[in-house]
């Protein structure tokens, strides 16, 4: 669920709730209103009634008020018994109205829940007063009872409406009072509206904290905790995983998703750095071994020409041959270098052509088998691919990749008598080279690392001479012709490096594939060399030197061969 929808969401449920709220308030407030108003027989009813709730207490204690004088009629000393009296008080109570019981000057029995002095100083006033009126008096009880009924309005110390039944029982005055008390109809009214107030802000502050609360918890504290997260980055600690909202799918999550990936991929190009880094003070300490001992050597061969050392045409010959020679070296090592930089740098152009498998590597092993003779060592040359298989790469640069194989094995033989083996295999719609030797060997730990630049096993390779990027330099070459290559090794038996080139199937091919049930295969070869020659066409650059050549200076974007019709014919 994404913000917008969370937003709203929460938004529906605060006013649905405010206005829950508020019509419960009202309720509420409302039933207290009338309860206290009318008595608890009144509810919110009144609110959709036609009935004047005034008249309808009125006539149920004139009703009430009936039922006491019969009652009297027949038994007088029935309310004296408190029992009845609290039962009426309690049937009475439902429309506010309350009973006093008073017994000559003693009141047996009240019902008013605040019974003050200016209560009974106004009830006793009532009771002396010569102004209020009888509504009723009957003398038929006995002959003797004489039953006074009179109902008046008492303003002090409240509100009340008086019903008082006075009746001589035994000799006793007995006086029952029905106070019907209607109050102060503004001061409740403002009681009321005081406490729907109070009930507003209650709840407004609960829903304040809610929303507060879901705010802070979806968005405040999330951002609180990427900025805590960008300030450990921003120290240089970026290896520390940002957990944060990995269970949410919104824009949030998604926030810090993008976060934790970009931590990832800066504390990646940390590593990266530093490896560079580390690798390039190791490049420079070794380039300066390198260069340091062949140039050690010609000082020293030129200051014994100076000196006189060399006094004889034939000593000063050899000191030239020597100086000429580490000169050599100290050439192939900066040729090395700056060819590894040219190729890391993608800024070696490459001329790939469709070259035969068979005449090409054939060309290749005579110059191998003549260096291999010349270091008294052999080698043997398997060719398992058809006549016509074909491959398209750089025969320069590929050359480049079997020279330094085959030097590396020469370099690292320990063998009086040392064996090179070269074998070809037809890998479908691969080219599979395997050079094998039976030199020393690597052992495992170095294994993985011998593509690297500048990697050297031991410290004894130092002492061989060579830059250390010759197998950096094959991989390199090897990837750019979109191939790959990797090594095995036995230590004292001997290393195998093996590379594979991409095979060239040309278009005509359809009906051979078919019979060999390969058509699938070749079709998607073809649609992968028509792109890449889609993409080098885009690319591509014309060389002012060789202008029947077409060149290619992003090696990712590899140039093939255009004159197809040629090579087929």
């Amino acid at each position: 669920m994404n913000i917008t929808k969370k937003v709203k969401i929460m938004i529906i449920v605060v006013w649905l709730t405010a206005l829950v709220s508020m019509v419960i308030g009202t309720c509420i407030i409302g039933k207290y209103f009338i309860t206290g108003t009318y008595g608890s027989n009144h509810s919110l009813q009144l609110l959709y009634s036609q009935n004047d709730p005034v008249n309808d207490v009125y006539k149920a204690i004139s009703a009430e008020r009936e039922s006491i004088i019969n009652k009297v009629k027949s038994n007088p000393g029935y309310y004296l018994d408190k029992k009845n009296a609290a039962d009426l008080n309690e049937r009475t109570s439902a429309n506010n109205t309350y009973v006093i019981m008073k017994v000559d000057d003693e009141y047996t029995f009240v019902g008013v829940d605040t019974f003050s002095d200016a209560l009974k100083n106004q009830l006793k006033f009532n009771d002396s007063s010569t102004n209020i009126s009888t509504i009723d008096e009957d003398t038929d009880v006995g002959g003797e009872n004489q039953i006074k009924v009179q109902e008046y309005l008492m303003t002090q110390p409240s509100m009340y409406l008086c019903n008082q039944i006075s009746y001589v029982y035994q000799g006793q005055s007995v006086d029952l009072y029905m106070l019907t008390y209607y109050g102060n109809y503004m001061d409740r009214f403002r009681g009321t509206m005081f406490g729907y107030i109070i009930l507003m802000i209650v709840i407004m502050f609960i829903l304040s904290g809610l929303v507060a609360l879901l705010i802070y918890q979806q968005f405040v504290n999330p951002l609180v905790k990427l900025k805590q997260a960008a300030e450990k980055m921003g120290s240089g600690n970026l290896d520390e995983k940002i957990e944060i909202c990995k269970n949410r799918e919104d824009e949030v999550g998604e926030l810090c998703e993008s976060f934790e990936n970009m931590r990832q991929r800066m504390s990646d190009f940390a590593k990266a750095k530093m490896h560079y880094e580390e690798e390039n003070r190791q490049l420079i300490s070794n380039i300066s071994h390198d260069l340091r001992t062949p140039i050690t050597t010609i000082k020293g061969y030129v200051e014994g020409i100076m000196d006189g050392v060399a006094d004889t045409p034939e000593k000063r010959d050899r000191y030239l041959k020597m100086i000429y020679s580490k000169a050599n070296e100290m050439d192939s090592l900066i040729n090395e270098l700056s060819l590894y930089t040219n190729i890391n740098n993608n800024a070696i152009p490459y001329e790939f052509h469709r070259v035969s498998v068979k005449d090409y590597f054939n060309d290749c092993m005579e110059e191998v088998h003549a260096t291999l003779m010349s270091k008294n060592m052999t080698l043997t040359y398997r060719n398992y691919c058809d006549d016509d298989v074909m491959v398209i790469v750089d025969p320069d640069q590929l050359k480049r990749v079997i020279n330094n194989i085959v030097t590396n094995s020469i370099k690292y033989m320990d063998k009086e008598y040392g064996q090179v083996d070269i074998s070809i295999y037809d890998n479908d719609a691969e080219v599979k080279v395997a050079i094998n030797d039976n030199g020393r060997g690597i052992d495992t730990d170095s294994l993985p690392h011998i593509f690297d630049r500048m990697y050297r096993a031991d410290s004894a390779r130092q002492s061989r001479g060579g830059s250390g990027l010759g197998l950096a330099i094959c991989k390199k070459i090897v990837e750019e012709h979109g191939g790959n290559i990797y090594a095995t090794s036995q230590i004292g038996k001997g290393t195998t490096i093996v590379f594979t080139l991409k095979k060239y199937i040309p278009k005509d091919v359809g009906n051979g594939a078919q019979a060999d049930g390969d058509e699938e295969s070749v079709e998607n070869s073809q649609k992968d060399i028509q792109k890449k020659d889609d993409q080098r066409r885009d690319n591509q650059k014309k060389d002012t030197q060789r202008k029947s050549t077409l060149q290619i200076i992003n090696p990712l974007k590899k140039r093939r061969d255009t004159d197809e019709q040629n090579i087929d014919n």
